[in-house]
C-alpha cells in the first residue's frame, strides 16, 4: 500500500509499474455515476488531484444543513424515542465530520428542552436522575415508553371492574382433547386382542363374534327355523294386546303355525 500512496504525491518518481497499479485500484473504487468523467486519465496524481478539488469540499457544503436540521429537531415531534435516537445520532455523527461536534451534554439538553409542554413535569425528573450520557436518558425514555403502551393496552383491553373471559378456543381444545383420551380408553377397553369384535347394535348382548366367520349370502336351515321363531314371537307379543279376534280362532291358528314349524 505504501508504494501506491508513493504515486499521488506531487513529483515523484515511482516506476511505472506502481503508476499503473495505484490508478487502476482508483478507478475500480470510483462510484460507477463518476468513472466516465476520468476515464481519460491515466497518471495517479493528476487523478487524485482532481477527486480532491471536486469531493474534498463536502465538509463545507454539509455544515450548513446539518446545522440547520440540529436547530429544527425537537424531541416532541417523534412518535417513537427509537425514532427521535436515531435522529439525534446521524445528525450528530454529521457535525463531527464537518468539524463542528456535538457533546453528550448537548444532546441531553436538546431533549430535555424539546418535551411537550403537557409533560413540562418530566425534563426535571430525569435532569434529578443524574444521568451523564445521552445513550443512558434514551434507554430511560425508551423503558418508561414500553412501560406507558402496556398501561393503555392493559386499560383498553376491558371496561374498569369488568371480569376477563375465559379463553373460547383453549377450553374448546381442552374439552376435544378430554374426548379423544375417552374414546380411546373405551376403544382399547371393547377391544379383543384375538380379533373377536363386539357389535354395540346387539343391546343387551354379551355373545362375541369372530368377524371373519360371517359369511354373507348363506343360512342354514337351523338358523331360518331360529329367525322364524324369533319373527313368530314378536308379532305374537305385538298382535296380542291389541287384536280383536276371538280367543278360540286365536288359539287355532297358533296351533297351526306351531304344526307347520315342526315340519
Amino acid at each position: 500500500m505504501k508504494k501506491l500512496t508513493e504515486t499521488i504525491v506531487i513529483g515523484n518518481k515511482s516506476p511505472p509499474e506502481h503508476k499503473a497499479e495505484a490508478i487502476i485500484f482508483l478507478k475500480k473504487h470510483l462510484d460507477e455515476n463518476v468513472t466516465h468523467d476520468y476515464a481519460s486519465i491515466e497518471d495517479p496524481t493528476e487523478l487524485w488531484q482532481t477527486l480532491k478539488e471536486r469531493f474534498d469540499n463536502q465538509k463545507e457544503v454539509n455544515l450548513p444543513h446539518a446545522l440547520e436540521e440540529w436547530k429544527n429537531l425537537r424531541f416532541q415531534d417523534f412518535q417513537k424515542v427509537e425514532e427521535y435516537n436515531s435522529a439525534v445520532l446521524r445528525i450528530a455523527s454529521l457535525l463531527k465530520y464537518c468539524g463542528n461536534p456535538v457533546s453528550e451534554a448537548e444532546m441531553m439538553n436538546k431533549t430535555y428542552n424539546t418535551f411537550h409542554k403537557q409533560l413540562h413535569f418530566l425534563p426535571e425528573i430525569y435532569r434529578k436522575m443524574g444521568y451523564t450520557r445521552f445513550s443512558e436518558l434514551m434507554v430511560a425514555l425508551m423503558l418508561a415508553e414500553k412501560n406507558n403502551e402496556l398501561l393503555i393496552k392493559n386499560h383498553n383491553s376491558r371496561p374498569t371492574g369488568a371480569k376477563a373471559f375465559p379463553e373460547v378456543n383453549a377450553t374448546a381444545i381442552e374439552n376435544s382433547e378430554r374426548r379423544t383420551q375417552f374414546n380411546r380408553g373405551r376403544g382399547r377397553r371393547f377391544n379383543n386382542k384375538r380379533g373377536k369384535t363386539y357389535n354395540p347394535k346387539w343391546k343387551g348382548s354379551n355373545k362375541w363374534v369372530r368377524s371373519e366367520q360371517v359369511s354373507k349370502g348363506k343360512e342354514t336351515q337351523e338358523d331360518t327355523t331360529r329367525r322364524e321363531t324369533r319373527c313368530y314371537d314378536v308379532v305374537r307379543r305385538t298382535l296380542v294386546p291389541h287384536c280383536r279376534t276371538p280367543p278360540h280362532l286365536c288359539k287355532l291358528y297358533q296351533e297351526s303355525t306351531k304344526a307347520k314349524l315342526k315340519k
